[in-house]
């Protein structure tokens, strides 16, 4: 059996122009460009990127266009040439019926009850619970990464993976396992890089949140 020696670098996208509209809820919506702001973010994550001579065996990103432009800008900056490997169940969670409304209209107390009580099994309408987000990144992340003996072996592999917010947030749960209450509390700034190693002994974190090249 192969040794596993893997590094990964999960990477929350740039700044949308949705994530500039605090008062309403986004979520999977796709006509999300990212902002000037945004635009600026992904090329010092470039930088920083070629900074730390990062030379990726592998890069996926979700195709909504928020990941997807962080992920060529970042990438053309950094003078990488990998190619892009596009993952639908990278995508961001839905809020189904929720998304685009205005947040002091959805977020009514009775609401915001029935949230707190259920946690991150409660489930928008049309939408996904945070524990379904889990399930699909971290099925997808043992499927085609931890589990594929391609990607095992004795020399480290460096994977870069572009996403979004909860979605990571929630992997961030699958790898840690903190109580789930705790996955709204991580902050996750845009650009912001999370590092873990995984080997046979399991996962070992690096940094979390690390977005110094924005400063």
């Amino acid at each position: 059996m192969k040794p596993i020696n893997l590094r990964f670098l999960f990477i929350r996208h740039a700044q949308s122009i949705k994530n500039t509209d605090p008062t309403r809820i986004a979520g999977r919506s796709e006509d999300t460009p990212l902002s000037e702001i945004g635009k600026n973010q992904a090329q010092l994550l470039g930088n920083r990127l070629k900074t730390d001579q990062i030379i990726p065996d592998a890069i996926f990103a979700s195709p909504l266009p928020r990941a997807l432009d962080t992920a060529k800008i970042s990438l053309h900056e950094a003078g990488i040439n990998t190619p892009i490997q596009l993952v639908e169940d990278l995508q961001e969670f839905t809020q189904g019926d929720w998304e685009g409304e205005l947040r002091n209209d959805i977020y009514q107390p009775e609401t915001l009850a029935k949230i707190n009580t259920a946690g991150y099994l409660f489930t928008p309408p049309n939408g996904e619970s945070q524990r379904m987000v889990e399930r699909r990144v971290s099925n997808w992340l043992e499927d085609t990464i931890l589990y594929n003996p391609d990607f095992h072996g004795e020399e480290e592999k460096t994977i870069l993976i572009y996403s979004h917010g909860i979605a990571i947030k929630c992997l961030l749960h699958y790898i840690l396992r903190f109580s789930d209450r705790y996955i709204y509390r991580f902050e996750l700034n845009n650009t912001g890089i999370c590092e873990f190693r995984f080997t046979e002994q399991g996962w070992f974190p690096t940094a979390i949140n690390d977005h110094s090249h924005l400063k």
